[in-house]
């Protein structure tokens, strides 16, 4: 969840509302007080909870249109109600929250990344992608905080329980991020401004925390002593199983 100001975006929603509701009420907010929700594309475990929760608080859901019309024709019967269309290179404003969307190299519809800025603090939203293109890392420059996606261990995908098509899908320039193509980005492209680093969309069968994270360390601790230095704090972690810890800027 972003918060700023009176405004609270859930971003995606790939919980039920239930389950949504006990993760915000384990950091301390309520599910009542939510302006909107932003989704990234239609697949399942990002858009899952969304018309129960629309239709619930009365809120707002911001999506793409291609995105929304892929997941009514799977999930044919089931709405999404929404008021806002949201397209790449078109920002938007919700509240005290600026986002500025763009596309991602993803196997879905439309696949949106965002950079979100408010009270002259700028964050990076970038998971659901097979690399991170120089557009992508354009965008991201400047950021004083990012999520980024490292979705598997190459090694641990390769020889876990997946089907080989499956892997082949994940492994894909449109499938997910790897640690080393994360760790890339952190060594080549990332302009060493954000405080901090989440890791995010971690899978549970193909990676393990530390393994990202060690990556990550070792990426940003490559680029010069100054990082070496301060990697082990910039670099944070999102997990399964429980509520990410609040992040102030």
């Amino acid at each position: 969840m972003l918060v700023a100001g009176s405004t609270r975006v859930l971003l995606d929603a790939g919980f039920s509302a239930r389950e949504t509701k006990q993760r915000l009420k384990a950091i301390g907010e309520e599910i009542a007080d939510l302006s909107a929700m932003v989704i990234t594309h239609e697949h399942s475990d990002h858009i899952r909870g969304a018309p129960v929760l629309a239709r619930s608080l009365g809120i707002p859901v911001f999506i793409s249109r291609l995105a929304l019309d892929s997941w009514h024709d799977v999930k044919s019967g089931e709405a999404v109600e929404t008021t806002h269309f949201i397209a790449a290179e078109q920002p938007f404003e919700i509240g005290d929250l600026t986002f500025r969307p763009f596309a991602v190299p993803h196997d879905a519809a439309e696949t949106l990344a965002f950079t979100i800025e408010a009270q002259g603090v700028k964050l990076g939203f970038v998971t659901d992608l097979g690399y991170i293109p120089q557009m992508v890392a354009q965008h991201l420059k400047g950021c004083d905080a990012l999520i980024l996606e490292a979705n598997h261990d190459l090694e641990m995908l390769r020889v876990g329980p997946y089907p080989w098509s499956l892997k082949q899908r994940v492994m894909s320039r449109h499938g997910h991020l790897s640690n080393d193509e994360m760790a890339r980005f952190l060594r080549e492209d990332f302009d060493g401004r954000a405080q901090y680093i989440l890791l995010a969309h971690l899978s549970q069968k193909n990676n393990h925390p530390e393994i990202a994270r060690m990556t990550a360390i070792e990426a940003l601790a490559s680029r010069s002593p100054l990082l070496a230095h301060e990697a082990e704090q910039r670099v944070r972690l999102s997990y399964h199983d429980r509520p990410t810890e609040w992040i102030e800027l």
